[in-house]
């Protein structure tokens, strides 16, 4: 198959792991169930697009020539494992599907494709109840949260025509996705990656934690941002044996600073920078890293009932020549989204690496607020993301200061614009409350945990004790 001839687009959309830890809050503070479906040989359910037609060669063991002596081919009639369109052929078959079922009660969401949502009211003998029905799509697994489950319920429905139209098994209450695990302990919905630390341990450790590792407490020491400066600066010849390393590491650790694990962002963050040109020093910074995470592999997010709506926090940090730009967005007690980020041009101020950090956070803001919206957990009110600095937040709602920010790009101002637009509201925090001062910088021990605590809804017993080694 030639692709741009055969074939052009071969895009297939997953279930972002935001979403996945917003469907967790959703269930702590809902008090829903949770269930995964998957779908057998899912590729090869899928339907093949009017007019399309796909050949292939014989399989092995099968004549390649006739009794003619001409070349025999297959002719394809379904989507099957190989094809470079197959993902996409079966998702456009399953996600009608989806949106038609039961007079198209389920509603795809703009934020997320991959999420299908549902809450009405059903007729029961016993009268009428809301329920809630939220399906969230992963290649070919599907999640599903459900308030009931009896007989009358919208699950029920569900589950009785998904079986009847596809090849699906009933995996029970799910305990994995996206390589997360997740269980329900005390209402509380927790992910975690344990499962994963463990390979990367193995891997990584295969004669366990070096010794001089065990002792440090924290991901990263306070002269981590110092050290990738030098690196990137300097014109040391790369050692490839140790950029592969490195890199097959860092790469490794990212999954986890990107899916539950917000108290190795920064750190992960600021390697990712190195990445072309590591050194020893930085070697070991990374190995620190996985030495925390495997000394708390239990630790993860831990979302319950709260009554405080989606909220966040923006921070930026003024140290370094970049600047590296903070954020995070609390549901459910718990962080649903976060971002270390390096600003892309040197800010002249702490203001102005304020600005850019509040209006690199309002993007995420506003897809968080739309989200929750869509999903019927937001009554559309104005979104809440705090700042410390108080000259970056007059800038957030006028164009005050102008001596000091008439340079200062225009898109870093998008954050005005969704005050102006009543979409944010940017509240004043002080600047020992703000939690997004946890991914701009590294922070003595004391602090770290007290944040990692409040973001990942811990209770103080899971901090371990510092020790001599931990930079204070």
């Amino acid at each position: 198959m030639i692709p741009g001839v055969d074939f052009d687009q071969t895009f297939c959309a997953t279930m972002r792991s935001t979403s996945l830890r917003l469907l967790g809050a959703i269930a702590a503070k809902y008090g829903l169930s949770m269930r995964r479906w998957d779908f057998t040989a899912a590729y090869l359910q899928g339907d093949l697009e009017e007019g399309e037609v796909v050949y292939c060669s014989m399989p092995p063991g099968y004549d390649v020539k006739g009794s003619d002596g001409l070349s025999r081919v297959c002719k394809i009639v379904k989507p099957c494992y190989g094809m470079s369109q197959a993902g996409r052929r079966w998702q456009r078959s399953l996600f009608p599907w989806l949106t038609e079922w039961h007079d198209k009660s389920l509603k795809q969401a703009y934020g997320d494709p991959c999420v299908f949502h549902c809450c009405k009211e059903v007729k029961t003998p016993n009268g009428k109840r809301r329920e809630w029905l939220i399906v969230g799509a992963y290649v070919d697994d599907l999640l599903v949260l459900r308030s009931h489950d009896d007989e009358h319920s919208l699950y029920h429905r569900f589950t009785t025509d998904l079986q009847s139209r596809w090849a699906v098994e009933d995996e029970g209450d799910v305990n994995d996705l996206l390589g997360i695990d997740i269980s329900v302990e005390d209402a509380h919905v927790c992910l975690r990656q344990h499962n994963y630390i463990d390979r990367l341990a193995s891997e990584f450790f295969p004669d366990g934690v070096p010794s001089d590792l065990k002792r440090t407490s924290v991901p990263c020491l306070l002269d981590l941002p110092q050290l990738v400066l030098e690196a990137v600066d300097s014109a040391h010849e790369v050692d490839p044996s140790l950029q592969k390393t490195f890199q097959s590491l860092v790469g490794a650790l990212l999954y986890c600073a990107t899916n539950t694990r917000p108290d190795v962002a920064f750190a992960v963050g600021m390697l990712c920078r190195a990445m072309s040109r590591p050194t020893p020093e930085l070697l070991v910074a990374a190995q620190r890293v996985l030495a925390y995470l495997i000394r708390n592999r239990d630790v993860g997010l831990r979302y319950a009932a709260s009554e405080r709506p989606l909220f966040g926090m923006t921070d930026s940090d003024w140290a370094t020549r970049h600047s590296t730009s903070g954020w995070v967005f609390v549901f459910g007690s718990a962080a649903i989204s976060w971002g270390s980020k390096r600003q892309v041009s040197v800010a002249l101020s702490s203001c102005e690496a304020e600005i850019m950090a509040a209006s690199e956070a309002s993007k995420e803001a506003i897809f968080l607020k739309r989200f929750a919206e869509e999903l019927g957990i937001s009554d559309g009110a104005a979104l809440e993301l705090f700042e410390d600095n108080k000259g970056a937040r007059d800038l957030a709602y006028n164009p005050e200061h102008h001596s000091r920010s008439k340079h200062i790009d225009r898109r870093h101002f998008y954050v005005r614009e969704l005050v102006e637009s009543g979409d944010l509201v940017v509240p004043y925090v002080k600047t020992d409350e703000n939690m997004a001062d946890f991914f701009t910088k590294p922070l003595p021990a004391k602090r770290f945990f007290a944040l990692r605590n409040k973001i990942m809804n811990l209770s103080f017993h899971d901090s371990p004790s510092t020790d001599s080694s931990t930079p204070e």
